[in-house]
């Protein structure tokens, strides 16, 4: 696959490596760059106006992120969303999921359920709008807020990278879904429901409930993807002779 052409973005305010990671990874998860497209690092040297140390870096960066590909002496290469890859990614995010909410309830600190309220309001706001970037964002913040009052680092990092391929998924089901309004909106009114049990659970220290919901939560996504990956059109046409 070619190289994706972008016109240059000027020099916005920013280090050099913040401001290509910033708008590379934007990029990516808005579909923008494709996935599964080459990202030549001379051509983002001359399209961000930095030298290749600050590209270097930022490709790293989202490497460690699991958005790119590096290629020994060919740049690197959007990571590529695989069907087959689902079940593992499902299975990961459960098992973190459970974890980081389990340990959340246990562990927050004061603070943490206001956070959590607010950015539950976020998401169940951009839902009501129907404004799925702001969506998909608000509630990739909602869940790393979780993550990070989990009290263990090292598995908020991993939470997180699992959670910026959910956010990928999501997109691309969003950009192609012509599923029932009704549908999503029922689907909407779940994952808001949801939410707002998960900061009551935390709220009141309940690790198993937080735990069950973590895994309920899961499932609940893992049916709509299902849902998109299985519809067809096909009988909604009739073929005669």
């Amino acid at each position: 696959m070619n190289e994706t052409k972008r016109k240059p973005i000027g020099r916005p305010k920013g280090t050099g490596t913040q401001r290509v990671y910033d708008r590379v990874r934007d990029m990516i998860l808005h579909l923008e760059i494709a996935p599964g497209a080459n990202l030549d690092e001379a051509s983002l040297e001359r399209e961000f106006g930095v030298s290749r140390t600050p590209v270097r870096e930022a490709l790293i960066r989202l490497a460690s992120e699991g958005l790119i590909t590096l290629l020994p002496n060919r740049g690197a290469r959007v990571t590529p969303i695989d069907v087959s890859d689902l079940s593992e990614l499902f299975e990961s995010l459960e098992l973190t999921q459970r974890a980081t909410l389990r340990w959340c309830a246990r562990r927050r600190p004061a603070g943490a359920i206001a956070e959590l309220r607010a950015l539950a309001d976020e998401f169940e706001a951009a839902a009501k709008a129907r404004d799925y970037e702001r969506m998909g964002e608000a509630n990739q913040a909602f869940h790393r807020k979780i993550g990070e009052a989990s009290g263990n680092k090292y598995v908020a990092q991993l939470y997180n990278s699992l959670l910026t391929v959910t956010l990928r998924v999501a997109r691309m089901m969003f950009a192609h879904s012509q599923q029932d309004p009704e549908d999503q909106a029922r689907y909407y009114a779940g994952v808001i429901r949801e939410h707002d049990a998960m900061i009551d659970a935390i709220e009141a220290r309940d690790t198993d409930a937080a735990e069950r919901l973590g895994r309920d939560h899961v499932a609940l996504f893992r049916s709509r993807v299902l849902a998109f990956v299985e519809h067809s059109l096909a009988d909604e046409i009739t073929i005669t002779d």
